[in-house]
């Protein structure tokens, strides 16, 4: 964003990822980016037909948004939201050809170095989201699982409608990566060890301090933008110096290795070695496709958020 020191206050040590989504004469699609007001900006995923599930022109569309509202001087508050059913159903399991999104399509026959080098690309994408120097605050209503979670969880705060449901399925109810620290150490044994399904709705989830508020889904959007209105009054300056200071004393006591941690811990799982009972995404998909995966994982999967 424009300051008296040139063109762009970096408040990060390298560069975002963000940063190399182009935003001038972009015609958004897969996300939408629009402004509130002077003080507010929107971005929505835009693919209801898929739940909208991250792709590669999701992810590209929505870096040009975060670009976009840095560089406007007048922004202080960034919303994030899903258009449809739901914020977010993750990752786009289909694996569209030539898409780095995971899983990766299995005709590229990808080796470690190249899941590596996806991996540490991904996971910085939700690294920066943390660090954005603008408050951000996920909107979000029905389904918000996975990597819909993540991205919800890496915004500095969560209003969520009460009967929305979160959850990453196959790792229990544990918040991944980044999202293990909101919780860390307060209620960690309440929400990991004291439960037994993997997903959560959102009135549960501000019980457990996942979320800031959970409300009844016909005052979400306005008590979001209550939160946004006030919120947005702060000096911009002061908020992008303050997010900065305690993301990098987070970063000290370990955000920054929880991250690694996390693609390593991916790298880890594709090449694990799966017992005959055991759901496999790669292999399921590659010999039965992916209606063939889902099938065999709804046979051990649960069929409801916890109430």
């Amino acid at each position: 964003m424009p300051t008296g020191f040139g063109w762009e206050f970096k408040t990060q040590y390298q560069k975002c990822y963000w940063e190399n989504g182009e935003y001038r004469e972009r015609e958004y699609r897969d996300t939408l980016y629009e402004k509130v007001n002077d003080r507010i900006a929107r971005i929505t995923f835009n693919r209801p037909d898929k739940r909208n599930a991250f792709n590669d022109r999701q992810f590209e569309d929505f870096s040009a948004a975060l670009h976009q509202a840095n560089d406007d001087p007048e922004v202080r508050v960034v919303i994030l939201r899903g258009a449809g059913t739901c914020f977010g159903a993750g990752h786009d399991l289909s694996s569209p050809e030539k898409e780095e999104s995971p899983p990766v399509h299995p005709g590229i026959n990808p080796t470690l170095v190249d899941y590596y080098g996806f991996e540490r690309r991904r996971c910085t994408k939700f690294e920066d989201i943390t660090d954005y120097p603008k408050i951000t605050i996920a909107q979000v209503h029905g389904k918000c699982i996975g990597a819909s979670q993540i991205v919800a969880s890496c915004c500095d705060l969560i209003i969520t409608a009460e009967d929305a449901q979160f959850g990453i399925r196959g790792f229990g109810s544990q918040h991944h990566g980044i999202t293990d620290w909101p919780v860390w150490p307060m209620w960690s044994y309440k929400a990991y060890s004291g439960r037994v399904l993997p997903e959560m709705s959102g009135e549960e989830a501000a019980a457990l301090g996942f979320v800031n508020k959970a409300v009844p889904i016909d005052k979400l959007e306005q008590e979001v933008m209550k939160w946004a209105e006030a919120l947005s009054q702060l000096p911009i300056d002061a908020v992008a110096i303050t997010k900065e200071w305690i993301n990098g004393t987070l970063d000290i006591t370990g955000t920054g290795a929880t991250q690694k941690g996390h693609f390593l811990a991916h790298l880890a799982l594709q090449y694990v070695h799966f017992r005959p009972d055991e759901v496999n995404l790669y292999k399921a998909k590659k010999d039965k496709g992916l209606k063939g995966f889902l099938e065999d994982r709804a046979k051990t999967a649960t069929t409801e958020a916890t109430k």
